[in-house]
């Protein structure tokens, strides 16, 4: 009786830390994490603990189209520019806007703590969240337009006939391998523009800085339909009528509604577009796929602004002027059999036939020299057509990051603001370069903007650039 009472014992010790445990197990079920309709699939997801259900945060706000950053472990930044939230385990503390939450964090120590509750994230402005009957899915509806085509075309018929924009772009690069060096450049732009007649008035200054070498150039441009002019603070340039009209009508085409939405959605990919109460907040992300294309694009649209002449393709690390197969030949053009001919009559009183046939010899080997350079003269046109993937491949680009931000008024459809980041890296040959870009942008005076006229002077005193003379040398 004694050893029954004591195994029964044990079995009531074993079922007691059983009982925990597999309540803790079915607790630590993961859930599904569907995103406006889409299932986000990943290695953390959803689970539920101590009766919350907990969503990691980077897979949730990476397909809301929000910027995720991880500053260091167990700190977290996300944002699309209008809801920013700050994660931080050593101060256990969640921020929004900038202000403290009483959220309780972190929930958990998975992945650095960096969960939130679905409550937590149902009180966020711009954001709805269920948990299904069954407890097996988590659905969170954003705030985020459905039709973004739609919407583009209607934000490309807002009525903005002119506008002015101060612009600060900040450009930082670095090189590693054989030859270390850095530059950083910041380039502040004002600008004013219209749209009827399209017109645009800029200054800018840049500053370089190349560690030991500094450099700051202030730059000033018009363009109107008199021409596209450009000072450096010593002389103003013109750029020749021919170019000048074909950057009018391009730019004429891009005011169309219709052409432009065709441009936006060519060149804008990764599209998300949020609805606030008084304001639209567009975010563009950006892939390596979707770089290459929108490159392969950009050289379409504007290989036709390149004046003649002017034309070059870079291939294999050298830069190759286009010429035609018969500008090739002329250059290389070898005797006719006629003219060996002639040579031959000529030379027969004093040449001995031993010699006759040397030179015959040696005429047949110059010959198939000058096929052999036809050859490839050929082989080197045929390398010259590399399109921009090629090129994009050879560099080895890759988008690090990629992230835009563009603020839109909500009653009048324009633009507020814009800011972004880009990190790219390439490389090749063993060495990388890493180019880190920061822009930062506001746009006022809407439809205020008087006519854009380029002085008289700078007409009469501007010098028409020669490309004939780059094309010479």
């Amino acid at each position: 009786m004694r050893k029954l009472a004591t195994w029964a014992l044990a079995f009531v010790l074993v079922l007691s830390f059983a009982w925990p445990s597999m309540t803790a197990s079915a607790q630590e079920g993961t859930l599904k994490l569907v995103v406006d309709g889409v299932e986000v699939e990943g290695y953390e997801q959803p689970f539920m603990s101590q009766g919350k259900v907990l969503i990691p945060v980077d897979d949730l706000f990476q397909e809301a189209g929000f910027n995720v950053t991880k500053e260091a472990p167990g700190k977290l930044n996300v944002t699309n520019s209008y809801v920013t939230l700050d994660f931080d385990i050593a101060d256990q503390q969640i921020s929004v806007n900038g202000k403290a939450t009483d959220e309780v964090f972190p929930l958990t120590l998975r992945n650095y703590g960096n969960y939130i509750s679905t409550d937590f994230l149902d009180s966020l402005e711009g954001f709805d969240v269920t948990v299904s009957e069954d407890e097996q899915t988590v659905n969170v509806t954003t705030n985020r337009v459905q039709d973004v085509d739609a919407f583009l075309e209607k934000l490309m018929g807002a009525d903005l006939q002119s506008y002015e924009a101060n612009l600060t772009l900040d450009q930082s690069m670095e090189a590693t391998g054989s030859e270390e060096f850095s530059m950083n450049m910041l380039m502040d732009m004002a600008m004013s523009m219209t749209t009827e007649p399209v017109a645009l008035h800029m200054t800018s200054k840049m500053t370089m800085d190349m560690g030991e070498e500094a450099e700051e150039v202030t730059t000033e441009a018009y363009f109107t339909e008199d021409g596209f002019f450009q000072s450096d603070g010593e002389e103003w340039t013109k750029l020749p009528a021919e170019l000048s009209d074909v950057m009018l009508e391009a730019s004429t085409t891009q005011v169309d509604p219709v052409a432009q939405l065709q441009l936006v959605k060519a060149f804008m990919k990764g599209i998300h577009v949020f609805e606030y109460d008084d304001v639209y907040i567009i975010t563009q992300t950006m892939t390596n796929e979707e770089f290459k294309t929108m490159m392969n694009d950009a050289m379409a649209l504007f290989s036709g602004l390149l004046p003649e002449g002017v034309d070059s393709v870079v291939t294999e690390g050298t830069v190759v002027e286009e010429v035609t197969e018969e500008e090739a030949v002329t250059e290389e053009e070898p005797a006719t059999e006629e003219a060996v001919e002639e040579d031959a009559v000529a030379e027969e009183d004093t040449a001995t036939e031993e010699e006759a046939a040397e030179e015959g010899a040696t005429t047949e080997e110059e010959t198939e020299d000058v096929v052999a350079d036809e050859e490839a003269v050929e082989e080197n046109l045929e390398d010259v057509e590399v399109d921009m993937g090629s090129i994009l491949d050879m560099l080895n680009i890759n988008i690090d990051k990629y992230y835009v931000v563009t603020v839109v008024d909500k009653a009048t459809l324009f633009p507020q603001s814009t800011s972004g980041t880009t990190i790219i890296t390439m490389s090749m040959d063993g060495e990388t370069i890493t180019i880190k870009q920061l822009i930062d942008g506001v746009f006022s005076k809407f439809n205020d903007v008087k006519a854009i006229k380029v002085p008289a002077e700078v007409i009469e005193k501007a010098v028409e650039l020669d490309f004939s003379e780059i094309e010479a040398e």
